[in-house]
């Protein structure tokens, strides 16, 4: 059975391949075309979850799986969908017993659930993520469920969903940070689907991914373009082009894109009351991020006032480690040390040790500014800098480098100018062994630009020009830098 989802502004001749009437039920969330075995209807259900599961929208992917399971119990692939929602790769959300559960729906034994496939080529499919919530570490999985997914895109290269599966596979595989290779390989299987078609979500949406670091950002800026105007029903479709022009310094894209996606988010609560899920926070934090890079300091304090208010309201991790994220990089751009968002206390219960030292940072900065050094030696002290880093992540090194940032700062007011520009310099070599990334800053304050701050007030003015330089390889049009630069030059 084929249906082939076909969503646009003004209905075209195209629409004639399938029913008017499919394509006017659904919301409009790309177009693909899958091969399933199941009823007419539920096969309906079945492609609105697929496209809904590519553009990262799992609650509502879930719900259209459910939908088709209902319809026709015997869908084997609606149970695959399933599984497969409550497993976030790129975020790092993994509910690998609720995906096992999915999949003991469709039979006890992961025999019978391959046998219940009706084509070879849905057997492979149940296969995959039989390795992937099977046995081992996520990391594993991960891997084998990778080769898995090249074998059915090599077997099948007419399945355009499993060449983009088998794309953000790649991506997810990168477990030691940005390994190139695997993001370029990722990114040129999306290319390929693109030729075929243009609106696939997927394809649009893996190769943002596949490109959002400042060296390959020019190349995703035809998907970052073209992926809202495809997938305009998902709120993380609206979103994700800014990914590539925070990348390229595109503030005002950035801020219209992220607007966009936050005003969808909280408009699909079930209630006005409801506290914010992870899609409102996640733009709201880069709102605030790219208003300050435009000067817009007063609209970002009022989207950290949302922030504020809703951790009052419902105090939960999510809104606790929201806050901190925003407040952070608010205060490093507005340099606001003394003001209202400098006072509020967050507590720390439940977070991870991330978001700890990042807040502990900002209250060794703070207490720096207010000519406290003894709260800024204990904020020092609370910063997770000693433990042994997992994984050449950004946010796993992150603490050390906020560590060697704020003692930096402290020995500088202490008046060890050669110490301070020594860690800092430490710290700039340790954030430049790992590769760049997207978004606001990880740390919150690139080290370039810390050492170039001090390199200023010591009056080394070419030194900080060559840190402020260095500093917007990673950040480019980051305003701190780039006025660090001017005055490093005048």
């Amino acid at each position: 059975m084929k249906i082939i989802l076909c969503i646009s502004k003004i209905v075209s001749l195209f629409i004639c391949i399938s029913s008017l009437s499919v394509a006017q039920e659904f919301q409009i969330y790309g177009e693909t075309n899958f091969e399933a075995s199941g009823n007419h209807e539920a096969h309906k259900k079945f492609i609105e979850g697929l496209l809904q599961l590519h553009n990262f929208e799992y609650d509502d992917a879930r719900n259209s799986f459910l939908l088709a399971q209902d319809i026709d119990p015997d869908f084997v692939m609606a149970y695959w969908g399933e599984a497969l929602t409550f497993e976030h790769p790129l975020w790092s959300r993994h509910n690998l017993q609720a995906s096992r559960n999915a999949l003991a729906k469709i039979a006890q034994s992961k025999e019978e659930r391959i046998n219940k496939a009706i084509t070879e080529r849905e057997k492979h499919y149940i296969e995959s993520i039989e390795i992937l919530f099977g046995e081992g570490s996520q990391e594993e999985r991960e891997i084998n469920y990778s080769l898995k997914l090249k074998e059915i895109y090599e077997q099948y290269p007419d399945d355009l969903d499993a060449a983009a599966f088998y794309a953000l596979s790649l991506i997810t595989i990168s477990h030691e940070g940005r390994d190139f290779s695997l993001y370029m390989r990722a990114g040129a299987i999306t290319e390929d689907i693109l030729l075929i078609n243009p609106r696939h979500p997927g394809a649009l949406h893996y190769a943002i991914h596949s490109y959002d670091d400042p060296i390959h950002a020019p190349l995703g800026l035809r998907a970052a373009k073209t992926y809202v105007e495809v997938a305009p029903s998902a709120v993380h479709a609206l979103h994700m082009g800014s990914h590539i022009y925070f990348a390229l310094g595109m503030w005002e894209l950035g801020t219209e894109r992220n607007t966009r996606s936050f005003e969808e988010a909280i408009a699909r609560r079930a209630s006005p009351d409801d506290p914010y899920g992870n899609q409102a926070y996640h733009a709201l934090t880069w709102l605030i991020y790219s208003l300050n890079q435009e000067g817009k300091h007063d609209q970002a304090a009022e989207k950290l006032s949302i922030i504020e208010k809703q951790m009052k309201l419902h105090n939960r991790v999510m809104d606790r480690q929201n806050f901190i994220a925003g407040r952070s990089s608010y205060l490093i751009d507005t340099q606001d040390w003394l003001g209202h968002f400098a006072k509020i206390e967050v507590n720390y219960e439940g977070l991870s040790p991330y978001f700890v030292s990042t807040d502990q940072y900002i209250q060794g900065v703070i207490a720096l500014k207010n000519k406290d050094l003894e709260s800024a030696l204990v904020a020092l002290q609370n910063i997770n800098g000693s433990e042994p880093i997992q994984t050449k992540s950004r946010s796993a090194m992150a603490p050390r480098l906020m560590h060697l940032s704020l003692e930096a700062q402290i020995e500088l007011i202490k008046g060890n100018e050669k110490i301070a520009i020594d860690l800092m310099q430490q710290a700039v070599e340790m954030e430049l062994s790992v590769s760049p990334e997207y978004g606001p800053p990880v740390p919150v304050q690139p080290t370039a630009e810390l050492l170039g701050n001090i390199y200023l007030i010591l009056d080394k003015k070419a030194l900080a020009k060559e840190s402020y330089e260095e500093s917007l390889k990673n950040t480019f049009g980051r305003l701190i830098s780039e006025n660090g630069l001017k005055k490093s030059i005048e």
